[in-house]
């Protein structure tokens, strides 16, 4: 009980509320931001780079409100035991599917296929 465990209960009730087009988008945005910083953070050399690699545009995904399924499958459980008013299945079905199909297709589609075109194989006929 107390202000963490409403602020996560709330979190759940916002997060299962939109519907399955918008949410596989956002994740797609958000596993976009997310695959940059790992390359960021591999493109730099020294600690500081690496860590300002990382900082913004993990940061920028949570200020926009963008969805990932790793960071929900912490966030969607502590609701859930704040006693958010939502089901584990509306949990399920409403979040955790469309956000991780939105992050597969932004890993595996747009950013596996960008990286390739430019520096493999795609790219070698243009």
């Amino acid at each position: 009980s107390g202000g963490t465990a409403t602020l996560a209960a709330k979190t759940v009730v916002a997060k299962c509320s939109s519907a399955f087009g918008p949410t596989v988008v956002k994740a797609v945005m958000c596993n976009w931001l997310v695959c940059m910083a790992v390359f960021l953070a591999t493109s730099a050399n020294d600690l500081a780079g690496k860590m300002v690699g990382i900082w913004f545009p993990i940061s920028m995904f949570v200020a926009i409100g963008f969805e990932h399924s790793v960071a929900n499958m912490f966030l969607l459980p502590a609701g859930l035991l704040a006693g958010a008013p939502v089901s584990l299945w509306t949990v399920i079905a409403r979040n955790m599917i469309p956000v991780t199909i939105g992050n597969a297709i932004a890993g595996a589609l747009i950013v596996g296929a960008g990286f390739s075109f430019s520096m493999g194989k795609l790219g070698r006929n243009v």
